[in-house]
């Protein structure tokens, strides 16, 4: 079991968001935590179909790689997302993958059976706009995802301003603070 995972939401490899990404995952190794990164768009995930058969089970009906995440991330202590913003939204693959997990908000929701014990997460997000109400959209999706594994996210930061693949390179001071956030998420109780 990974103590942390790492969500990478971003399209392209290399970029901003995975360098924020990698700047906290810094902090949680030199804790000494195992840290698991995902990528959505290396997975192979199909769109929810909508057909609700979740709803009276809990368990979603489709056969792909999400079976092996979801008891990865209901059993990780913590849970990191950085992305970016695509047109006022999170990327495609990743909010494919946040859909997928309609069976665990049944399951929260509907069938009270929630993951347990309660946790903490965070979210990092990088966008060339400087309008916050963009990333503040962004936010709400990832803690109404982040509720129905029953994760808290006490820790969020926006980095605006990066456009270009290497901007986060000119900006040392949104690394610190991607550090500083990781340490604020492990002195988070959960």
């Amino acid at each position: 079991m990974s103590e942390v995972i790492a969500v990478a939401a971003s399209s392209r490899r290399g970029g901003n968001s995975d360098t924020i990404l990698d700047a906290a995952i810094e902090v949680f190794e030199a804790g000494g935590a195992t840290v698991e990164r995902i990528i959505p768009r290396e997975l192979s995930i199909s769109p929810c179909l909508g057909c609700n058969a979740c709803m009276e089970t809990g368990v979603c009906v489709q056969q792909d790689e999400m079976q092996a995440l979801y008891p990865r991330f209901c059993e990780a202590k913590r849970i990191v997302v950085a992305s970016p913003i695509y047109f006022t939204a999170l990327p495609g693959s990743f909010k494919v993958m946040i859909d997928r997990f309609q069976c665990l908000w049944a399951r929260t929701y509907l069938l009270a059976d929630p993951p347990e014990p309660r946790r903490a997460g965070m979210f990092l997000c990088a966008g060339a706009m400087r309008r916050e109400r963009y990333y503040r959209s962004c936010l709400t999706t990832v803690k109404t995802w982040f509720s129905a594994l029953n994760v808290a996210c006490p820790v969020s930061r926006f980095f605006p301003g990066l456009d270009g693949a290497d901007d986060i390179e000119r900006r040392p001071d949104y690394l610190r603070e991607a550090r500083d956030a990781a340490g604020e998420l492990l002195r988070f109780p959960g």
